[in-house]
C-alpha cells in the first residue's frame, strides 16, 4: 500500500517520523450517494517509517507497506469477529432454549478475552512497517 507523506523530523536508526493524510473511498459525488460524513475533519496518523533515502522535515515523500502484512492485519480484522460471530450461532442454535442466552453471553466474553484482546496487544506490538520508497520536491 503507497501513501503520500510528511516527514515530521528525522529519529535514530535512519527513521523518520511521518505524518500521513488518512483516505477516504469517496469520489465526492454525494448528489449520487447522498453522502457518507467525508466532510468531517480527521486527525491525520503519525507513524515511523525506515528512510534509506535521506529525507529532510517538512518533506513529502512517498511511504509504503508490505502488502502482504496489511492483508493479514485486515483479515484478523474481519474475519476473526466473522467467524466468531458464527461459531457462537451454531453454539446457540444447539443449546437448549434456557440456556441460549447463557451460551451468547458465555460466547461474547470468550471473544472479547480470548480474541480480541490478544489480538489488540499482538497489533500493538507489531505495527505495520513502513518504508520511505521515494522523495518529493524539497
Amino acid at each position: 500500500m503507497t501513501q503520500k507523506a510528511v516527514v515530521k523530523r528525522r529519529l535514530d536508526g535512519g527513521r523518520v517520523e511521518v505524518e500521513v493524510e488518512r483516505v477516504s473511498a469517496c469520489a465526492h459525488d454525494c448528489d449520487h450517494c447522498a453522502g457518507c460524513g467525508s466532510m468531517v475533519q480527521t486527525a491525520p496518523v503519525i507513524a515511523v517509517a525506515q528512510d534509506p533515502l535521506g529525507a529532510r522535515p517538512g518533506q513529502r515523500v512517498t511511504v509504503e507497506s508490505s502488502t502482504g502484512q496489511t492483508l493479514a492485519l485486515a483479515a484478523a480484522l474481519y474475519l476473526l469477529p466473522f467467524a466468531a460471530l458464527f461459531a457462537a450461532y451454531l453454539l446457540m442454535a444447539r443449546a437448549p432454549e434456557g440456556v441460549a442466552a447463557l451460551v451468547g453471553v458465555g460466547a461474547f466474553l470468550l471473544v472479547l478475552v480470548g480474541v480480541s484482546l490478544p489480538l489488540d496487544r499482538h497489533l500493538r506490538r507489531r505495527a505495520v512497517s513502513l518504508r520511505v520508497t521515494a522523495l518529493e520536491g524539497s
